[in-house]
């Protein structure tokens, strides 16, 4: 089968691997943020399978998408997309590539080991509708939005805090995770997606606006503080159209402290598993 490589047009309808395969969320490609290039598997015409694979920092990538004809299954052709999507991600110097599986599809799990692929982290994905009413920031948690100044006393901040202990330093960007590095900071910083909390910078919140949804990528910081920074994202969020807020956080008891009505995500209750190798 011959492999054609091209910038993903749109996406691809699933995720998982062969038989059980569980179709993306309708969000997925709004909430992702970089765009990719799709891998094709064809023979005289006719499409055999497909996946994308997206460069989410200067060594790493992201698979997503693996689609295989039902007729092709059992030639081996997921494992010669991943093969050609990982080639991908090597020719751009990623040397790590991580996909996400559903907590509970263990048939894409038990494929994705088979080649090669090992549990990294997990992660809950909670979606909550931001409220009617006034939004509670309190007036002494000092929140703003952080400035290029404060990127020092947030890398402490995040450096320390539950959510990027348990994922290992990785850190979702919609769907997508990836490293937490200093560049990744200044880059949300001057695109106006971080806030802050406290006088000398106790607490931070990362997040982005996708369409009808603002993503909440990490949220650390004093019990105290942490509701006014989700008050200070979904006040950010209403006055842009939003009516909702996703957040992603490694335990859906890190969020005891927020007063909003979160539910687990329809498309993985029960998590993500996010699974890497190095290539």
């Amino acid at each position: 089968m011959k492999a054609v490589i091209a910038p993903i047009s749109e996406p691809s309808p699933t995720l998982a691997h062969g038989p059980g395969h569980a179709p993306l969320p309708p969000e997925w490609a709004e909430w992702s943020e970089e765009p990719g290039v799709g891998v094709r598997l064809e023979e005289e015409g006719v499409l055999h399978g497909a996946l994308h694979v997206i460069i989410v920092g200067r060594d790493e990538a992201w698979l997503e998408g693996l689609w295989v004809h039902p007729s092709t299954r059992g030639r081996g052709v997921g494992r010669q997309l991943v093969a050609e999507a990982e080639g991908v991600a090597r020719q751009h110097g990623a040397a790590t590539v991580r996909t996400a599986v559903p907590a509970r599809d263990y048939a894409a799990m038990a494929v994705a080991e088979r080649m090669g692929y090992r549990r990294a982290t997990r992660a809950d994905v909670l979606v909550a509708g931001i409220e009617a009413g006034p939004i509670d920031i309190a007036y002494d948690a000092q929140v703003a939005p952080a400035a290029p100044t404060d990127v020092p006393a947030i890398e402490r901040v995040l450096s320390t805090a539950e959510p990027l202990a348990g994922w290992r330093g990785l850190v979702p960007l919609g769907w997508r995770f990836r490293r937490l590095v200093p560049e990744l900071v200044h880059g949300l910083i001057k695109s106006d997606r971080v806030v802050r909390s406290g006088e000398r910078v106790e607490g931070v919140v990362g997040f982005g606006l996708r369409g009808q949804t603002a993503v909440i990528a990490f949220l650390c910081g004093p019990r105290a503080q942490q509701q006014a920074l989700y008050g200070a994202v979904a006040e950010r969020a209403r006055g842009a159209g939003a009516d909702r807020i996703a957040m992603f956080v490694p335990d859906a008891a890190a969020l005891s402290g927020l007063r909003a009505p979160f539910t687990a995500h329809a498309w993985c209750p029960d998590g993500l598993v996010i699974v890497e190798k190095q290539t």
